[in-house]
């Protein structure tokens, strides 16, 4: 689903896989090892975490990676978005830490995650209800996902899908809803205007800008 980089060792990736939990690799993907043993670890310890639909295991809610991202601000910690939530670690994918987003927002699904490109201490994460909802909120963490605030001033019909940041203008922020909504703000967030896909148009997955 996402790759991510390690900011100061390039050939440090990790990669989210949908239902499939964490890869790394230390090559630049030749080999691969798997990250996940925590993740599900944390679903047999934790019957919040646990979540089962297309699998024969409730581990699949943390093994349902969607994005992940790192920041220079925080170099050796890795940020997943899975079912679950948002999840960090600081130990080469060894052991994930809840960052307990439902202390923000009653939405917890996490579908995207991405680092400011201006501000490396900045986050902003996809959050929704459920893969095919209708309902979502886009919210900001200003240091590197300790806390969370809502920061878009919509409201969807559809999963949260993909935020879009654009690479020199730090007020320029882009969301797409899963059935066809676009949503974007070109002034920090002080105001947002829809920009409607044409009629027919669904299931978002990506957005992109700049």
């Amino acid at each position: 689903m996402r790759f991510a980089r390690h900011p100061r060792r390039p050939n440090e990736i990790y990669a989210a896989l949908e239902v499939g939990g964490v890869m790394r690799s230390t090559d630049g993907g030749e080999t691969w090892s798997d990250c996940s043993e925590h993740l599900i670890r944390l679903s047999v310890d934790e019957p919040r975490l646990r979540s089962k639909i297309v699998s024969d295991t409730e581990a699949e809610g943390m093994l349902d990676g969607h994005a992940i991202c790192m920041s220079a601000a925080d170099p050796d910690a890795v940020i997943l978005a899975v079912r679950m939530g948002l999840f960090r670690s600081g130990d080469q994918g060894k052991t994930w830490q809840d960052l307990r987003v439902d202390r923000f927002s009653p939405f917890t699904y996490g579908r995207d995650v991405k680092v400011s490109p201006q501000d490396p201490n900045t986050l902003y994460a996809c959050l929704s209800v459920a893969a095919s909802s209708k309902d979502g909120a886009l919210y900001r963490s200003q240091d590197i996902g300790k806390t969370w605030q809502r920061f878009d001033k919509v409201q969807p019909h559809g999963t949260l899908m993909s935020v879009s940041l654009h690479a020199n203008d730090a007020k320029q922020v882009y969301i797409a809803a899963r059935y066809g909504e676009v949503f974007g703000t070109q002034d920090g967030g002080d105001s947002w205007r829809e920009t409607p896909l044409p009629a027919g148009v669904q299931h978002i997955y990506a957005l992109a800008c700049g």
